[in-house]
């Protein structure tokens, strides 16, 4: 995803469905692998997300 050509509604929308995402796979009693995985890559998304919703202020 190339998260510099969004704009900032859409940065925001996508930083709400990621941090939605993460809720509902910190929530499962015991993930899989692959989904503690998912898990690590969607935060290190939010933080692409934020740092880029920073700097389109």
């Amino acid at each position: 995803m190339n998260l510099s050509r969004l704009s900032a509604r859409d940065l925001e929308a996508q930083a709400r469905d990621v941090e939605h995402q993460i809720k509902k796979l910190d929530h499962r009693p015991r993930p899989t692998p692959p989904e503690r995985q998912l898990s690590v890559e969607l935060k290190k998304m939010r933080l692409t997300l934020k740092d880029q919703m920073e700097s389109s202020k």
